[in-house]
């Protein structure tokens, strides 16, 4: 199909698009050998249905998104000389239109005094209201018009306008229309106008019908009117379309689809050098959104206090108060039958050492509950009234009795013969619920420790020599950490680790997919910033956030709670710190990977689990299936974890293996995360960072 304008470049083509192809699948071609010339200082009005492939092309040509085939050429050679408008308001809600404005002034560079001056013109042209207000609380149409005094803030020398009066009052819509042909006839900006309001585009100096992926005609308005017989644009626009369409359908020209042999190159080349005054701008971004979204700051820096203080609450605590029953055959109702042994000389001479023995088991916080048979202690056990029951024979003291003094006399004197009634009668059966396994050792733990406390009274209240009472093994100090460890100082390091890892990565997924889902990224990397200068400005702010929640961790830990770090407390944080790098490394290649919050947590919750089983938390590494050791010891937390708990709990530093194999898990996970991004916005164009 022939066009009504020579595609080939003047001298003074602004913006020239030539042979732009661009697909996302094989059938869904959006740019059909598309050709277009914006001259230099002149109004483009860009007019097609939804779908045409206008907002593809705009973003070609800022840089956004690549062609497959064709070129564009633009005289501007940086972002920064561009002033984009997107079709949907790209603005940060919880922003006063002052922080706005002094967030995107920081963006350009701009000095305090340009800006104010700026900021003056701009709220009188477009009828701002005061610039306290909040951007969530103006209508539709102040929000728009905000959203164009972004773009002319700068004062750029290519404005590209995606609908800018949509939503507009006539009379401000003649006004900014007004504005910007001044913009080109006195200032020699170039601009580019997409409207779906054709009437209001015969005010620019030339106009682009797009259907199809093609340039139907571009040129002057009266121009097009005239060469096409018609008295308004819209027919002009019909007319064009159904030539286009009869052309389709008979096939008259059959386009194959081009394969270069490489990518053509964008009309503005990347930046590769890190701006500052770009990450200070989004340090002070950040900020803002802080300052406006208090609740959420203060869940940020309580959450982590409030976990702490739960799992020192909840876990590690060993359970009391734990009811066992039991029958006593030898002494009846033996609270209100058994007597103070403190002044006693020997408790077996007195026919009560089954009192003795039950009160040393109430010392380890064991309460004790009477029954005066088995049947009824076993039903207590299955109605899980007791955790488990004991019974004491009706001769159990003279029994023990016989069992201490006459057990040696029988094997000095050589007896041959069957063991008498007391070697089985002086001892105490126990029938436990071992359902829990945890509080069912425990509670043989304390009838082991209860026991043995009391044989040992006996045989200091009967002049015997209480060691012949022990187990003849004897516990030194422990090399590393106490002969009574629990297990709050085993999982401390874990519960560290996973807080370290997971906070960074909720807040890095959750501030990218805010600025994806409300344009916000995508605004401020075509106003000039680049990829690496948004990380490096969300790191700088995560990390403030980390060290804020990382020193409210270990004084809840450390001080409050009173736990131990032998080893170098610097060595500690700095791998806490790195473990929250990789945390936030992670969180970054999330943000890649999903493109709505749901999605984020699935897989956030996704990698919870099997992180925080395979780290050593729930249980010892060494206790897992081979397999899992066999691929766990490389997950992103174990070493880390290992390596806290040999600083914490041995002292060690990192001239020991354990330590510096921590660190380097770390950091490897870091990369590897890194690299993952890097693979899916960079090289693999079919999942972007970007919408």
């Amino acid at each position: 199909m022939m066009r009504e304008s020579d595609p080939s470049p003047g001298p003074a083509g602004a913006v020239v698009v030539r042979e732009a192809y661009k697909r996302y699948t094989s059938s869904a071609v959006v740019l059909n050998g598309l050709n277009m010339t914006v001259e230099a200082g002149s109004v483009y009005g860009f007019l097609g249905p939804s779908g045409c492939g206008k907002t593809t092309l705009l973003s070609c040509i800022v840089g956004r998104t690549s062609l497959d085939a064709g070129s564009i050429s633009l005289t501007v050679k940086s972002r920064a000389n561009i002033g984009y408008m997107p079709q949907e308001l790209a603005l940060s809600k919880e922003f006063k239109i002052s922080e706005l404005m002094s967030y995107y002034g920081l963006l350009y560079g701009m000095s305090r005094a340009v800006l104010k001056k700026r900021k003056e013109e701009l709220y009188a042209l477009l009828d701002l209201p005061p610039e306290e207000k909040i951007i969530e609380k103006l209508s539709g149409g102040q929000q728009r018009r905000t959203s164009l005094c972004v773009a002319l803030l700068h004062d750029p020398e290519l404005l590209i306008l995606d609908e800018p009066t949509c939503g507009v009052d006539p009379l401000l819509s003649h006004s900014i229309w007004k504005h910007l042909m001044a913009l080109s006839r006195n200032h020699k900006k170039t601009i580019i106008i997409t409207t779906h309001y054709i009437e209001e585009a015969r005010q620019a100096d030339r106009i682009g019908l797009m259907r199809g992926g093609e340039i139907l005609a571009e040129n002057a308005p009266n121009q097009l009117m005239v060469s096409n017989g018609c008295d308004n644009l819209e027919k002009v626009f019909f007319l064009l379309s159904q030539k286009q369409a009869i052309t389709f359908n008979n096939n008259e020209i059959v386009k194959e689809y081009p394969k270069p042999p490489q990518k053509p190159e964008p009309p503005i080349k990347p930046r590769q050098s890190i701006a500052w005054w770009h990450v200070y701008s989004h340090i002070v971004k950040s900020y803002y959104w802080l300052n406006a979204n208090k609740p959420i700051v203060g869940f940020l820096l309580l959450l982590p206090i409030v976990q702490c203080f739960l799992f020192q609450l909840t876990v590690g605590r060993d359970p009391d108060e734990l009811q066992m029953g039991f029958i006593n055959k030898e002494v009846r109702n033996w609270r209100d039958n058994c007597y103070d042994f403190a002044n006693e000389s020997c408790i077996l001479d007195y026919g009560f050492a089954s009192c003795k023995f039950l009160d040393k088991l109430t010392g380890e916080k064991v309460k004790l509950i009477e029954y005066y048979d088995e049947e009824s202690a076993r039903a207590a056990v299955r109605q899980n009234a007791v955790w488990g029951f004991l019974r004491i024979g009706d001769n159990y003291t003279a029994s023990l009795r016989d069992r201490v003094f006459n057990a040696r006399i029988r094997i000095l004197e050589l007896v041959d013969e069957e063991p008498e009634d007391y070697m089985e009668l002086s001892e105490v059966s126990v029938w436990l619920d071992m359902s829990n396994q945890y509080i069912g050792y425990l509670l043989q733990r304390n009838l082991y420790l209860a026991y043995q406390a009391f044989y040992t009274d006996i045989h200091l209240s009967c002049d015997i020599n209480p060691e012949v009472a022990k187990i003849p093994i004897k516990w030194e100090a422990a090399v590393y950490g106490s002969n009574h460890p629990t297990f709050s100082e085993f999982a401390i390091p874990a519960i560290l680790q996973l807080f370290e890892f997971y906070l960074p990565m909720m807040f890095t997924v959750g501030a990218i997919l805010m600025e994806k889902r409300e344009g916000l990224l995508e605004r401020s990397l075509i106003s000039g910033m680049t990829l690496p200068e948004v990380l490096l400005g969300h790191a700088i702010v995560q990390f403030i956030v980390l060290t804020i929640q990382t020193a409210f961790m270990m004084v809840v830990l450390y001080v409050v709670y009173d736990n131990v770090i032998r080893g170098s407390v610097i060595l500690a944080l700095s791998l806490l710190f790195i473990v929250g790098l990789s945390g936030m490394c992670y969180g970054i290649l999330v943000s890649a990977m999903c493109d709505s919050d749901q999605a984020a947590t699935y897989m956030g919750l996704g990698s919870f689990f099997p992180l925080a089983m395979l780290s050593g938390m729930v249980w010892p590494f060494e206790g897992m299936h081979w397999t899992l050791r066999s691929v766990g010891w490389i997950l992103p937390l174990t070493l880390t974890t290992e390596s806290f708990r040999s600083i914490a709990m041995r002292g060690w530093g990192m001239e020991h293996f354990t330590v510096y194999a921590g660190f380097i898990s770390s950091l490897g996970w870091s990369v590897f995360f890194i690299l993952g991004t890097y693979f899916l916005v960079v090289i693999n164009k079919s999942i972007r960072l970007l919408k």
